[in-house]
């Protein structure tokens, strides 16, 4: 059974950040900062009538790529 990719709205992602089975992948980003990614083109989203949505899959890609690995 696979997954549904699902849309986020930019007022759920500055609410709750993107949670997905129990785990916090991005905390809440205010809706400013959203804006100033978006315009960067760092942060991919889509634009259905005329309201922006970003998929779940791209933002979790984008949480990855941006990950920092510690050195001991």
């Amino acid at each position: 059974m696979e997954k549904i990719d699902r849309k986020i709205t930019p007022r759920e992602l500055e609410e709750k950040g993107l949670i997905v089975d129990g785990v916090e992948i991005l905390p809440p980003i205010a809706m400013e900062t959203q804006a100033q990614k978006r315009q960067k083109r760092e942060l991919s989203f889509f634009k259905l009538f005329g309201k922006v949505y970003y998929q779940a899959s791209e933002l979790i890609e984008w949480a990855n790529k941006h990950k920092v690995s510690a050195i001991n």
